[in-house]
């Protein structure tokens, strides 16, 4: 008994000090956080903070891009890590809660844990320079009375633009006709050589076009405008119910410790705090939204719980 208890007994001790005696002892190595997309996109709203992040843990925060499946694969890939808090996400919520219905991803937006919400940013409705309309309400007239007479492209089916132009549609009780691309770039060459009148993105793309393009900006989805564009109505302020934006957030594996949690949240949501951060995210028509673990859970199930009835009602595949 002696002789096979005490390798057990040993290799057990050898096993906490490699990974850590639990939450309590946590953090006590380098923190992966996978950004499920192509590096120089999402991972710039983090990679500002990076080193902010690591002081507020005591440990190095190393971010890893990881495209493929609109965000499925690195989202996948943190589902099934290991549930300590040294794999985490950092993704658009539209990675859990449209990814996995349009792309036969394993996973829903039940496996992740919330940590806290960063960043949100509304899609903006934008029209061709020389358009025959320069208000969003103009635009709706001319497709009431001649439907599917105004095109508007997105960066895909399923992408959020996309479903923000479906809800605008909708709710304004119009047909636009819809272009999807592969990609926001392709449709935004498309709106610049006048192949269709409107085109539906982040305002972070379509800005720079403004000026030097003659993009005429129409509207904004979310509850209020954004600080970076406070003279662009938003569609609520239009009359149409569409608060649509995409946020972007911090999770873990479903099981993850609540301490493990609660600490993350608390360093994440303390570096995002800074003035500068929101200087640098409002430079770039990004808005800084702090939600806490609760407040995002909140905002993800109702995002799931909408977005699902859109894409059952739109009967996307």
């Amino acid at each position: 008994m002696q002789t096979t208890r005490r390798p057990m007994l040993l290799a057990a001790a050898t096993a906490l000090v490699a990974g850590g005696a639990g939450p309590e002892s946590y953090p006590n190595r380098a923190i992966r956080v996978i950004v499920p997309y192509a590096a120089g996109g999402t991972d710039q709203y983090i990679r500002l903070l990076q080193q902010e992040f690591g002081q507020a843990l005591g440990q190095p925060v190393v971010i890893d891009s990881v495209p493929g499946g609109g965000g499925g694969v690195g989202a996948n890939r943190v589902r099934t890590s290991a549930a300590d808090g040294y794999t985490l996400l950092f993704a658009s919520t539209a990675a859990l809660t449209v990814v996995p219905r349009l792309q036969n991803q394993p996973y829903s937006a039940a496996d992740f844990a919330p940590i806290c919400n960063l960043v949100a940013i509304p899609i903006m409705i934008a029209a061709k320079r020389g358009a025959r309309f320069r208000a969003i309400d103009e635009m709706l007239a001319e497709a009431r009375r001649q439907p599917e007479s105004v095109s508007i492209g997105s960066p895909g089916i399923g992408s959020t633009p996309h479903l923000a132009a479906e809800a605008l549609a909708r709710a304004a009780d119009v047909k636009l006709l819809q272009v999807p691309y592969q990609g926001i770039a392709p449709a935004m060459a498309a709106l610049l050589a006048g192949d269709i009148d409107l085109v539906s993105g982040a305002p972070g793309i379509i800005m720079p076009t403004v000026e030097s393009h003659g993009i005429i900006p129409l509207a904004q989805t979310g509850a209020s405008r954004i600080t970076a564009l406070p003279d662009l109505v938003t569609l609520k302020q239009a009359g149409l119910d569409v608060e649509l934006v995409t946020r972007f957030a911090f999770f873990a594996p479903k099981e993850t410790p609540v301490p493990i949690l609660d600490r993350l949240e608390q360093a994440f949501l303390q570096a995002a705090a800074a003035p500068a951060y929101a200087d640098a995210m409002r430079r770039a028509y990004n808005e800084v939204v702090l939600l806490d673990r609760r407040q995002l859970a909140t905002a993800l199930a109702e995002e799931d719980a909408a977005n699902a009835r859109l894409i059952r009602t739109l009967d996307i595949r």
